[in-house]
């Protein structure tokens, strides 16, 4: 079969499960899909800054011989898309065979009417463990790794003549697991504390998992498992801005507000009292500088770039200065965070204050200047208002001047 018959055929399990279950057709639909033979069956994995799921097409169309287990397929990796497993491990402190095992015990009790295939990973196989459902990965992993020392402990044994057969169905099952070697393909899995990169790629999955949760309906919502929308819930809150810049917008001035005339159907014309009126946009240019110094943790940068969305989301231009020791780079901000940051050295305030003096054809109504606050007291005066927005564990003083400074809580 050719790859656009696969694509076809992930296009109609996606549509059913939308029929179904939207929030996890909705989160897919915003996921890059790959057909692939790198893989043996379906994975999901970080390509450059994209999270992807990876199928592979003799797999998906032959092996899996029904439609309910191809979505339910489907299913268990978005779920890991979900639960965000590709990020959470730093697989150095694993046994990643064992990790793949407890992470598919985990996303299987939550594929609901689907079939699985036969080959599937479930809490029935291990009837001696006496697995409990709904719980975290790592506890089914500490009780995968005592049944496996328990079972290389009695191999030992029996191999030195003192050991007995070990009748356990649940040692029987983790062997045949274990022996299968197309089991538990997560080669593509990262630990976001590897990298910028990556770390930015989570907090884009954050992004798009919140679009999700607003795009369904609040009754589609609650058909969620409850510890999947706590965990929903839980995203959504971090997300949120620690700062309402609607509000706080207002502290600059309005010397170069530009406006816009906008035609929208909910207005009346006043001139000819019919559809459609005007409405008037104002909107603020912002230069956002962000403090990318070594002394700088890589999940501030998640920080940052929330408050940066939430500024652009209230109407403001924005216009971001990279700047460690000196001005890396600089660009207009349009909803995307960036693939990248530049820096990572010491940190000076001035040169930020230097790049919005030079060209006086360009006005801004203020800076905000993201930051720990670290740095030596600028000496050159900006031409606008700043706002320093302080890290929960950086340093607020007099050295921060030309504008009111305000650190974020834990």
């Amino acid at each position: 079969m050719s790859v656009k018959n696969i694509n076809d055929e992930i296009s109609r399990c996606i549509i059913q499960m939308l029929v179904s279950e939207p929030f996890y057709a909705h989160l897919l639909s915003g996921i890059v899909r790959v057909v692939t033979n790198d893989i043996p069956t379906a994975a999901v994995g970080l390509n450059n800054t994209k999270v992807t799921l990876y199928v592979n097409e003799k797999f998906f169309l032959k092996e899996l011989t029904t439609f309910s287990s191809r979505v339910a397929v489907i299913k268990h990796e978005t779920l890991h898309i979900l639960f965000k497993h590709l990020f959470r491990f730093d697989f150095k402190k694993y046994d990643v065979k064992l990790l793949n095992i407890a992470a598919d015990l985990v996303v299987n009790q939550f594929i609901g009417k689907w079939k699985l295939p036969e080959s599937a990973v479930t809490l029935s196989l291990f009837p001696d463990l006496n697995l409990k459902p709904n719980e975290s990965v790592e506890w089914y992993y500490s009780k995968i790794c005592k049944l496996k020392k328990q079972i290389d402990k009695n191999s030992s044994s029996k191999g030195s003549g003192e050991g007995k057969d070990f009748p356990n169905k649940s040692a029987d099952s983790l062997n045949k697991i274990l022996n299968n070697s197309i089991h538990g393909v997560h080669t593509k899995w990262v630990f976001a504390d590897d990298n910028v990169i990556s770390k930015h790629a989570e907090s884009e999955l954050d992004r798009l998992i919140v679009q999700v949760k607003q795009r369904i309906s609040s009754d589609e919502f609650n058909t969620l498992p409850v510890s999947i929308k706590d965990m929903i819930d839980i995203i959504i809150k971090k997300r949120r801005p620690k700062i309402n810049w609607k509000r706080a917008l207002n502290i600059f001035s309005s010397s170069s507000r530009k406006t816009k005339i906008k035609f929208t159907s909910k207005r009346f014309s006043k001139r000819y009292g019919t559809r459609p009126g005007t409405k008037i946009i104002r909107n603020q240019r912002m230069a956002v500088a962000i403090d990318t110094s070594a002394s700088i943790p890589i999940e501030d940068f998640n920080f940052f770039f929330n408050e940066i969305y939430s500024i652009w989301k209230n109407g403001a231009e924005v216009e971001v200065i990279e700047c460690d020791a000196e001005v890396q780079r600089c660009y207009e901000f349009k909803g995307k965070f960036p693939e990248f940051i530049e820096g990572r050295g010491g940190t000076a305030f001035d040169p930020v204050f230097e790049y919005l003096n030079r060209d006086r054809t360009i006005k801004y109504d203020g800076c905000i200047y993201l930051t720990d606050g670290f740095a030596m007291e600028p000496v050159i005066k900006p031409r606008c208002k700043v706002f320093w927005v302080i890290t929960p564990d950086g340093e607020v003083g007099d050295h921060l001047k030309f504008g009111r400074a305000i650190k974020i809580k834990n």
